[in-house]
């Protein structure tokens, strides 16, 4: 005889939202590009700063601009965040999920 099911009882369900439910990739790509250019380095392409997604964020920024100087992290930092801040409600859902 099969054992029956306990009940689905959930204090908490935690997904995933970044990057599962929404493609944040072309915020982040245009927010690296927007940081690198404020602090006056060379823009990367769309495909150099897509790259570098996933990896923690000044290492990002480092590999994504090359040519700003280490001391400039702090302020390449803080001009990401500036600009992602202005645009983390610009959300575009994959195809399939409900609104």
């Amino acid at each position: 005889m099969p054992r029956p099911s306990p009940p689905l009882n959930f204090d908490l369900i935690a997904f995933d939202w970044d990057g599962t439910l929404f493609d944040s990739t072309k915020i982040i790509v245009r927010c690296i590009q927007a940081a690198v250019r404020d602090v006056g380095g060379t823009v990367p392409t769309d495909e150099a700063a897509g790259y570098v997604i996933g990896l923690g964020l000044m290492q990002a920024l480092a590999h994504a601009a090359p040519d700003v100087p280490p001391a400039k992290y702090p302020e390449l930092g803080a001009r990401y965040r500036h600009h992602y801040i202005g645009h983390q409600n610009d959300i575009s859902l994959f195809d399939g999920v409900l609104p």
